[in-house]
């Protein structure tokens, strides 16, 4: 199994995604794991986001629709129209839950490590979600793989260090359980 890991700027933008896909898409590549980054720039507006939230600034609700816009935005230039609705309401669903998050930490006026590291997380579940949603339009089968569950850390958020041997075990059962040849996971986060 070859596992192939694409940052975000490989990702920035239906384009990038369009020829990261293409390249998933060829022969050689059909037992292989695609890790993703979060689209270009989201990680960073991400952080910024948190911190202004944590700071009381209640712009990061701008800041919020605007991702959410984006991420809609590149759904919908990668997706045929009846493939959309499906992926859009994923994206709505995640914001949603984000807006939930970012909405505690400006009432806390605090962001700790585990809550910075999960608003983070958003920008690689979104991409690889929406990348998954894109392969599957073209008619090729790919299994979305939630690296929370596969991968394992300890718990020291934001330097976490992987436990290879549980992750090892926990990703070797999601693709031996799995008819697929082709997967798709978030990069960077884990739990």
């Amino acid at each position: 199994m070859r596992v192939l890991k694409f940052g975000g700027s490989s990702v920035a933008n239906a384009e990038n995604i369009k020829k990261v896909v293409s390249i998933v898409k060829q022969p050689n590549y059909q037992k292989a794991i695609v890790i993703v980054s979060a689209l270009g720039g989201v990680t960073d507006l991400l952080i910024a986001t948190g911190t202004a939230a944590a700071n009381g600034d209640d712009n990061y609700k701008d800041t919020l629709l605007s991702l959410e816009k984006r991420h809609i935005e590149t759904a919908q230039a990668l997706l045929p129209i009846n493939n959309q609705s499906a992926c859009i309401s994923s994206i709505k669903q995640s914001f949603n839950e984000l807006e939930d998050i970012c909405e505690g930490v400006f009432r806390l006026g605090e962001l700790s490590g585990r809550t910075k590291d999960r608003i983070v997380s958003f920008g690689e579940l979104l991409s690889s979600k929406i990348i998954s949603f894109y392969i599957q339009s073209t008619g090729n089968a790919i299994e979305w793989i939630d690296s929370r569950k596969a991968i394992k850390t300890n718990s020291n958020f934001g330097f976490a260090a992987v436990d290879f041997v549980a992750t090892t075990k926990n990703i070797n059962a999601i693709v031996s359980a799995s008819t697929n040849t082709l997967f798709i996971a978030p990069g960077f986060i884990a739990s």
